[in-house]
């Protein structure tokens, strides 16, 4: 993907840039979350919210590590992975960012609702 490209989608609306992260997520089984240098995956959110960001595509993820995440690294996750983990996020109060621009505006669900659209998403491709 060149520049332009990413660029572009990152422009997208919100909710544009949600149904691009669920096809690709769905297309490729594998989502791409930020880590600290610890393991602890990166949260965001005003106030007590508990907002785990989440990328469609590493190189995605890799421009917000330029811009907001400066000491951290990029983490693959396989979807079946992520889907079980969304369970206990539930449980947890996590919410997820779905595929936040590089001014972390995305739109923000809660694990059971992310884990739904991707059941959807990946039954279309049986």
């Amino acid at each position: 993907m060149n520049i332009k490209q990413l660029e572009s989608v990152f422009k997208l609306e919100s909710k544009l840039r949600y149904g691009y992260l669920i096809r690709k997520i769905a297309d490729f089984e594998q989502v791409f979350l930020i880590a600290d240098k610890d393991g602890n995956y990166v949260t965001c959110g005003a106030d007590n919210e508990m907002i785990i960001p989440i990328w469609p595509e590493l190189v995605f993820a890799q421009e917000l590590i330029k811009i907001e995440w400066k000491n951290c690294i990029v983490k693959m996750v396989e979807l079946k992975v992520f889907m079980k983990w969304m369970d206990k996020l539930e449980a947890e109060n996590y919410f997820i960012g779905g595929f936040p621009n590089q001014k972390l505006n995305s739109i923000v669900v809660k694990p059971i609702e992310i884990k739904n659209h991707l059941i959807f998403e990946c039954e279309q491709y049986e």
